[in-house]
């Protein structure tokens, strides 16, 4: 009877084994078909995936962003902003003022830069907010404004068909900190809407001035209050070219819902849970996995994008452009199929 039972035993695992081999080279067959190009398996593979040749970054800048038509990229660094042609590699164009700049956004739809400067005066700081049209070379100065214990610029969100943005801005004593989100209208000023909070994700309309934000509760907000029509707790994702704004949930992550005059218009049931991060380009709303990329607001919501690794880190994606960043500060870049 033993002997029996050890025969069955090893039937069993026989099998068991030979339909995870027979899964496993399904799931990598089809898995090739719906892959794009960008395919980064080894640091040997980085040399031939740049649709330019490779960015070399110094370690000390930050924010670097990329132009919306491919065409620039630019970093902050040591209060300046650095702007260059991404295909010749070349520095056309240095923005510096009397003060430093703390914070800059090129903004999505066009190549424009706005910026703050910022200017200690004892606890407060004087904010100038100003713009720099990369093209003409044309600089223009808007509103300025005071923060006492000014710390950063968190994040900024903006509607270019009604002109309105909103930054997140941060303020810290030894004892307290806190943020502060101001609506800015360029024509008409600006004024402060939210403060008290810690405020970790801003996502704004288009078509509409309604602001969507999540504080470090994990509760989410509109303009018109607290957002309550979920059952689960959620994060915020960003918006798509439509006005459809997405959520994922926060524990699991298996789901994500599509929101739209804060009514769940869809919900899109992952397959693969092991979610990295999330981006939005105001067109599309992406997950970040580790080996790849999925655009959640198209129709085909399971096609793999681009085929990913450990040598590398998501960091863009501009048009049909992904930007990604090694681990000694090289970006490169490649069209998505």
């Amino acid at each position: 009877m033993k002997r029996f039972l050890k025969y069955i035993f090893a039937f069993m695992a026989m099998g068991i084994f030979g339909t995870v081999i027979c899964l496993t080279l399904a799931d990598n067959f089809v898995y090739s078909l719906n892959n794009s190009s960008v395919i980064i398996e080894s640091s040997d593979s980085l040399k031939e995936v740049s649709i330019y040749e490779n960015i070399k970054v110094d370690s000390a800048s930050t924010l670097v962003q990329y132009a919306f038509d491919n065409k620039y990229y630019a970093y902050l660094k040591d209060g300046k902003i650095y702007v260059y042609n991404t295909e010749k590699k070349e520095l056309i164009e240095t923005i510096e003022e009397s003060d430093p700049i703390c914070f800059y956004n090129l903004l999505y739809d066009k190549n424009l830069i706005l910026y703050f400067t910022q200017k200690k005066v004892g606890t407060s700081s004087k904010l100038t907010l100003k713009t720099y049209e990369i093209t003409s070379k044309s600089k223009m100065e808007h509103d300025n404004f005071s923060v006492n214990n000014f710390s950063k610029i968190k994040e900024l969100e903006y509607s270019p068909v009604i002109n309105i943005k909103y930054i997140n801005i941060e303020t810290k004593t030894s004892v307290k900190e806190s943020n502060i989100i101001y609506r800015i209208d360029l024509f008409k000023g600006m004024s402060q809407v939210v403060s008290g909070k810690i405020i970790s994700k801003l996502s704004m309309l288009k078509q509409k001035d309604r602001l969507y934000y999540e504080d470090s509760k994990g509760d989410i907000y509109y303009s018109g209050g607290k957002l309550s029509i979920f059952k689960e707790k959620v994060n915020l994702i960003g918006t798509d070219i439509d006005d459809n704004i997405y959520f994922i949930s926060t524990e699991d992550k298996d789901k994500v819902y599509k929101v739209q005059s804060n009514k769940i218009i869809d919900t899109i049931e992952l397959s693969d849970t092991d979610v990295v991060s999330w981006y939005s380009d105001n067109d599309n709303v992406y997950l970040i996995y580790p080996t790849y990329i999925i655009n959640i607001s198209s129709e085909n919501t399971n096609k793999r994008l681009a085929k990913l690794s450990n040598y590398v880190t998501f960091e863009s994606i501009k048009d049909n452009t992904v930007y990604l960043k090694t681990k000694d500060n090289t970006i490169i870049s490649r069209e998505l199929l």
